[in-house]
C-alpha cells in the first residue's frame, strides 16, 4: 500500500481547519460544559482532540522554517509583526478585554524563535543553556506556553532524524496528559476531563506523512495563516461578545 505523502502546504493547511474545529468548541461549546447533555461534551471533547493537531505542527514548521529560511530576520521580525497585531483579537476573543497577561500563540512561535536562535549562536554552553532555558520559561504567560517552545527544542535537536523527533515529542505528549490528569484529579474535578490533551498524538502519522517538500509558493500559502490566525479570533470575539 502507498504511503499518504503530504507536503507542507497541505500539512499546515490542515492545521488551520483543526485550529477553527477547536476554537468553535472552545469559544461556543465550553460554557457550562461540565452539567451539559453527554451528546454536547461528547462532540466537544472530540473537537478539542482534534484541535490538539495545530500547536505542534506549527511549531515543527517552525523548526523547518528555522532551519530553511532565506532571511532569518524577515522571518523574525514577520513573527513579531503578527504577533502584536494578533494579540488584540486574541485577548478581546479569550477574555473580553485587553488587560489580561496571557500572550498569543504567534508570540509563543516568535519567543521560541529566539530560543532557536540563541540554541545556535551562543559558543558558551552554560550561557547558552541559561539563555533557552530562561526564553522557555519566558512563554509560561503565552499559549502553549513552557511544553511549545520545549517541544520545538526537541523538534530541533533532533532534526536529522524524523522518528527521533517523534519519538521525543511522543514523551511530551504523555507528560502533558499525565500532567493534566493530575492537576484536575488533585483539584477535584474528574480526571478523564481533558483527556482531549491525547489529540497531541495525532500530529504523528500526519508528520510521518510529511515529504519534505514545501508545495505551491503561492503567496497565498506564504501568508494564510498570518492572515487567519487573528481575523478568525476577530470573528470570534464578535459573536460571542458583540452578538
Amino acid at each position: 500500500m502507498k504511503k499518504l505523502s503530504l507536503d507542507r502546504n497541505k500539512i499546515k493547511y490542515l492545521a488551520i481547519a483543526a485550529m477553527l474545529c477547536d476554537h468553535i468548541a472552545m469559544f461556543m461549546l465550553s460554557p457550562g460544559i461540565s452539567e451539559a447533555p453527554a451528546g454536547r461534551v461528547a462532540v466537544y471533547a472530540l473537537m478539542r482532540t482534534i484541535g490538539r493537531l495545530t500547536a505542534p505542527i506549527m511549531l515543527f514548521f517552525l523548526v523547518e522554517g528555522f532551519v530553511h529560511t532565506s532571511s532569518r530576520k524577515k522571518y523574525g521580525v514577520r513573527l513579531l509583526v503578527f504577533g502584536l497585531i494578533s494579540q488584540v483579537p486574541y485577548a478581546l476573543s479569550h477574555y473580553g478585554t485587553l488587560l489580561k497577561l496571557d500572550l498569543n500563540m504567534i508570540i509563543t512561535l516568535f519567543i521560541t524563535f529566539l530560543m532557536l536562535l540563541a540554541e545556535e549562536k551562543i559558543v558558551s554552553l552554560p550561557l547558552r543553556r541559561i539563555t533557552v532555558f530562561a526564553l522557555i520559561m519566558s512563554t509560561f504567560c503565552c499559549d502553549w506556553g513552557v511544553i511549545g517552545p520545549f517541544m520545538a527544542w526537541l523538534f530541533y535537536k533532533f532534526r536529522e532524524d524524523r522518528r527521533s523527533q517523534l519519538r521525543a515529542y511522543s514523551v511530551v505528549c504523555a507528560i502533558q496528559v499525565a500532567a493534566a490528569v493530575i492537576f484536575l484529579a488533585k483539584n477535584g474535578y474528574h480526571w478523564y476531563g481533558e483527556l482531549w490533551q491525547a489529540g497531541m498524538f495525532l500530529a504523528i502519522p500526519v508528520l510521518l506523512c510529511y515529504n519534505g517538500r514545501p508545495g505551491s509558493r503561492s503567496p497565498v500559502n506564504k501568508w494564510v495563516f498570518y492572515v487567519f490566525y487573528p481575523l478568525h479570533l476577530l470573528i470570534f470575539w464578535i459573536i460571542k461578545f458583540r452578538i
